[in-house]
């Protein structure tokens, strides 16, 4: 049994699957193959009665992702485990709240449409919960969504746990969702909202969106109904771009750049970084190049503070030194946002020469 045979089993009251509203976003950045990500994200969940429920249940949302990946599809499962609000106790259910978690992403467009189902479930509140939890934990080891360069698979262990944890008779769904994104149309810059109640009872033209809430035609968050608040975002750059495994590459060639006296040393770690940026199925062309660009800048800038004036009066004076020290510090260590940089027009080649470097 598959992830999809699994959701629909689970998924079987249809009067609870419902049709989303989508409220598109005012600035939207369009989907384009190759040069945009996509980020999935559960802005809100909500149940009513929330007190009275969570003195036996509590919410969870475990959503199954299907969308072109570099090999053909990729099929992501993710569960949104609960967490407690500021420092409340572990033991007040009434305080657990899920708020603005990643679902998916963000992962490198690449065409086509997404399939996503969806389950809000109150779950009892007993050892089976825990068990719900231990489950977030194993998918989380088994499902990097930083780094999607391949299909995902999961252990039949955890498949295992994940068809007897929505097949469970304690679980009970509160709205659920079973539809295919369409690109530019669903899958877009926006927010998905399922409300479990009829649509004449629902005036979704009035629905509107502030701070990541749902807020009703009279500027109150919205509390009528059980609701999944679900955002759509796409980028055109990825800023957590050092979180995919090149961060600690980052920081060894700005660090050898700042201290070795060898010349060598230091091209062939530019090249170790700009090779592994280059060859990079996560990130989009843009973006490699911009990163490229970037260490190429810190790399001269770097270089030169050791080679100026302010190096050779470091040879007389210990506050020379320490002045010296701290631009270096403060260059190796500097943002390494993308900001204006993929306006470059270095080509490939350029980009990855090393006869500047001295």
């Amino acid at each position: 049994m598959n992830f999809k045979d699994i959701f629909q089993k689970a998924l079987n009251d249809e009067s609870k699957v419902l049709r989303p509203f989508f409220i598109p976003s005012s600035n939207p950045t369009k989907l384009v193959v190759e040069e945009t990500y996509l980020r999935l994200r559960l802005s809100r969940m909500f149940l009513k009665n929330r007190r009275e429920l969570f003195q036996t249940k509590y919410p969870v949302v475990n959503a199954l992702m299907r969308f072109s990946g570099l090999d053909g599809k990729v099929e992501i499962n993710s569960v949104a485990k609960p967490e407690m609000a500021g420092d409340s106790d572990s033991s007040r259910l009434d305080d657990i709240v899920t708020l603005d978690q990643t679902l998916l992403g963000p992962v490198l467009y690449r065409g086509g449409d997404l399939e996503l189902m969806l389950g809000l479930y109150a779950a009892p509140a007993d050892d089976w919960a825990q068990r719900f939890i231990n489950l977030a934990e194993e998918i989380s080891q088994f499902v990097p969504n930083a780094l999607l360069s391949t299909a995902v698979s999961i252990t039949s262990t955890v498949k295992s746990s994940i068809e007897s944890a929505l097949s469970s008779d304690g679980l009970d769904l509160k709205l659920g969702l079973d539809k295919e994104l369409d690109e530019n149309i669903w899958l877009r810059s926006g927010h998905l909202i399922m409300i479990s109640a009829p649509d004449a009872e629902i005036d979704s033209d009035t629905l509107t969106i502030k701070d990541g809430e749902l807020i009703n035609s009279n500027g109150k968050v919205y509390t009528d109904h059980n609701y999944i608040l679900l955002e759509i975002e796409v980028t055109t750059q990825r800023s957590d771009w050092q979180s995919l495994g090149y961060g600690r590459l980052w920081n060894e060639l700005l660090n050898t750049a700042a201290k070795s006296d060898d010349i060598q040393t230091v091209k062939d770690n530019y090249i170790t970084f700009g090779g592994a940026i280059m060859s990079s199925v996560d990130l989009s062309w843009a973006d490699r190049h911009a990163i490229v660009a970037l260490a190429q800048k810190r790399v001269k800038e770097i270089r030169e503070a050791r080679a100026g004036n302010d190096f050779l009066d470091g040879i007389k004076g210990i506050d020379s030194i320490h002045a010296l020290q701290e631009t270096l510090n403060k260059l190796v260590n500097a943002d390494a946002a993308l900001v204006n940089e993929s306006a470059t027009t270095d080509t490939l080649s350029t980009l990855m020469q090393t006869d500047w470097i001295k």
